[in-house]
């Protein structure tokens, strides 16, 4: 409010000041009071933007003592300002972390410099965390510095993931070391191979040499020429190829039976022979009127006279197209194996994460009814998880770690199944079936195979643009050795499965890359290229062989040859529904902090009592410490530091009967040596609560049972 002043008519106006002199006075005076007012204000906005502030804020004097504190310092020390304001940095704090820690900052910032700090402490004298904290200096109207504002942020969770972001690159940079290691394995053994197929090839043209020329009926094409050309001599073989009579024989030159490029690269050839190289050999692909792929090693000797003159040569050109098929399919056999690894690698890491999404998704379950609105996106992202696991699945298959539960299979029933399926989605293929009536069990994987036959009909579908006549066959077959020398399997006796269409065929230049992963001829976003991978993959795991001869515009034949079991089939029990709980101490083994995480949470729900361990040297050390309180181990497969078959080894070596369930990213089949060494289960990831809790019951349950009838 404003102080009015009116004019005393009875004043004597000598007295004191003028009516002016009071007016102005009057004026001046308002005008401090609405300055006071708007500084008040400002203070009042300032301490609410600083109560507002996430960061924590304090005002400093140069005696060392708090002036003002915010709300977000109070809350996080759990006091009130009345027990901070006022007291000294020392009071707070203590004398020794005053004089060796922030004394020292302060008198920085007093000097007119900002300081700034990361250090560990404990904030609130119960938890350490990690605060990074900034000395700012306050300077008055004069430029004097009165005071320091301190602002202090919490760290802790940026400091925790980049330690976490250093654990995963060295992760990743040992993984790295160890496929470049693998790698240059692999190329000392290749340049190995190179080297022995050279002297082998030395040692064929020595050999070579000591044998008479040629023979009229031996079954290389044979011929003899002159420098010019003109044929001298042609076996019947060779005559009969190119369609040459006796009475041509003097008057055709070789050079008639090529292109011109070809007749320039031969007369290179012919120019660099001399004695001491008589001989050179060289490798020709052709197509026949029927399309099919011929290929030919010609090897030409030149036989010189005493001036070292060639004054003739001789051409031998053997068929090594079988040669060349045996090549192909090794050197194809040996490349999906090092991309076996690799892709194995990628879908074990995957399925971890996996595991890390699903474990949260069964633990949401537990707090979400049907009828909750978030119940769907929950499904939502349980659904997404099994894609992204069929995806892993297939990944793994063709990384030769496809099989989980493999049983005796009758391939009838399984084929016959398959095609009924397939047939009323795909209703305009007609499927034509023959079946061995006395087919004879396969050791298999029922979900596997069944994933091979689709992944096989699909294909044809696809090859026939959804039209035409597809033929599925069985047959129970003996292969002999030199059938399976390029496949590295055994020969013996086995099932074959034929499925064959009518489509468009598989273009020669592409015929080596099918069963290559990602590599696909249909167009972007239509396919993920991985289906021929994973037959190659699950095929190739079960001991079985997969091939295919097909001719362009006349269809594909792909037959799946599996190794015949010896064991009888036997029906599964029906599978207990809904999560199973028990009172037992379990020891939790994972390298993985989110798996290790999620698993205590998801053990805690079913009623048990958990220990954990972040490697193997911490299982085998917990477990030390009281190995008879442990019911069950719950162990990781893969660990950086010591392996789970190591682990399990070890376990064992401590006390032999203790229990213990694998769980790992990758399949079964990597886990294979360990469950013949008396490992009691394996559970694949991701996994969800029921299925944990079936499989640990399981384990417990059945062991019990085991020693009750002992």
């Amino acid at each position: 409010m404003g102080l009015a002043l009116t004019p005393d008519p009875h004043r004597n106006m000598n007295d004191n000041l003028t009516m002016d002199e009071l007016v102005a006075k009057n004026n001046a005076l308002q005008e401090k009071l609405r300055c006071l007012e708007n500084e008040k204000e400002v203070r009042r906005k300032t301490q609410f933007i600083a109560n507002a502030a996430d960061q924590l804020l304090t005002m400093i004097d140069r005696d060392y003592r708090y002036e003002s504190v915010n709300q977000a310092y109070c809350r996080a020390r759990g006091q009130r300002p009345r027990d901070v304001v006022g007291r000294t940095v020392a009071d707070v704090w203590g004398q020794m972390q005053f004089e060796t820690i922030i004394k020292p900052k302060l008198d920085h910032c007093f000097a007119g410099n900002v300081a700034s700090s990361e250090d560990w402490f404990k904030f609130d004298g119960k938890e350490l965390r990690c605060f990074q904290v900034t000395y700012n200096p306050y300077r008055s109207d004069e430029g004097r510095v009165t005071h320091a504002v301190v602002v202090t942020h919490d760290i802790t969770d940026r400091k925790s993931a980049e330690a976490e972001l250093k654990k995963a690159h060295d992760r990743l940079e040992r993984r790295v070391a160890s496929r470049t290691e693998a790698l240059e394995k692999a190329n000392i053994q290749l340049r190995n191979e190179i080297e022995e197929r050279k002297r082998a090839v030395k040692a064929l043209k020595e050999s070579e040499e000591r044998y008479r020329s040629v023979s009229r009926d031996m079954p290389a094409l044979v011929c003899r020429y002159l420098p010019d050309g003109r044929l001298t001599f042609a076996n019947m073989r060779f005559k009969n190829h190119y369609g040459i009579s006796d009475e041509q024989l003097g008057s055709i030159s070789i050079f008639d039976f090529f292109p011109s490029s070809e007749k320039k690269r031969m007369q290179k050839r012919l120019d660099r022979l001399h004695p001491g190289k008589p001989m050179v050999t060289h490798e020709q692909c052709s197509r026949t009127e029927t399309g099919e792929t011929v290929w030919r090693q010609w090897t030409d000797r030149a036989l010189f006279n005493e001036k070292n003159n060639a004054m003739e040569y001789q051409r031998v050109g053997i068929d090594i197209t079988e040669k060349k098929n045996v090549e192909t399919k090794l050197h194809q056999a040996q490349k999906m194996e090092a991309i076996g690894t690799l892709a194995g690698g990628i879908a074990h890491d995957f399925n971890n994460l996996l595991m890390g999404i699903q474990g949260n998704v069964s633990l949401m379950y537990l707090d979400v009814n049907r009828w909750h609105p978030l119940y769907e996106n929950i499904r939502s992202i349980e659904q997404l998880v099994d894609s992204g696991a069929n995806l892993t699945r297939q990944l793994l298959g063709f990384a030769r770690g496809g099989k989980y539960v493999v049983k005796p299979v009758n391939l009838n029933e399984l084929v016959a199944k398959t095609a009924k399926l397939f047939g009323r989605t795909r209703k305009s293929i007609r499927i034509h079936e023959t079946y061995e009536p006395l087919v004879r069990m396969v050791s298999a994987d029922r979900g596997q195979i069944e994933q091979v036959l689709i992944n096989l009909y699909l294909n044809a579908w696809q090859a026939m643009e959804e039209k035409g006549d597809l033929y599925l066959e069985t047959q129970n077959v003996t292969i002999d050795e030199n059938f399976v020398k390029p496949f590295e399997v055994n020969y013996g006796d086995y099932v074959r499965i034929s499925v064959t269409d009518t489509g468009k065929g598989i273009a020669p230049d592409i015929s080596h890359r099918i069963f290559d992963p990602f590599f696909t001829t249909k167009d972007f976003g239509c396919g993920s290229g991985l289906g021929l991978a994973s037959v190659f993959g699950i095929v190739k795991n079960h001991g079985g062989i997969v091939d295919f001869e097909s001719h362009t515009g006349r269809g594909t034949t792909f037959s799946v040859y599996l190794p015949v079991s010896r064991e009888t089939a036997k029906e599964a029990a029906p599978a207990p529904k809904g999560i199973l709980k028990g009172p037992e101490t379990i020891l939790l083994v994972d390298d993985e902090p989110y798996i290790l995480d999620i698993g205590v949470k998801m053990l805690g729900k079913m009623g048990y009592t958990i220990i954990q361990a972040c490697c193997g040297e911490d299982a085998i050390r917990v477990f030390q410490d009281d190995p008879e309180k442990i019911d069950l181990v719950i162990l990781d497969l893969i660990m950086p530091d010591i392996s789970g078959g190591e682990v399990f080894d070890r376990l064992r070596t401590i006390r032999s009967d203790i229990k213990v369930l694998l769980a790992s990213g990758y399949a079964m089949g990597d886990a294979a040596a360990i469950i013949d060494r008396g490992c009691n289960g394996f559970i694949q990831k991701p996994f969800g609560m029921e299925k944990l809790s079936h499989a640990i019951r399981e384990v417990i349950d059945n062991g019990r049972h085991e020693s009750a009838d002992g």
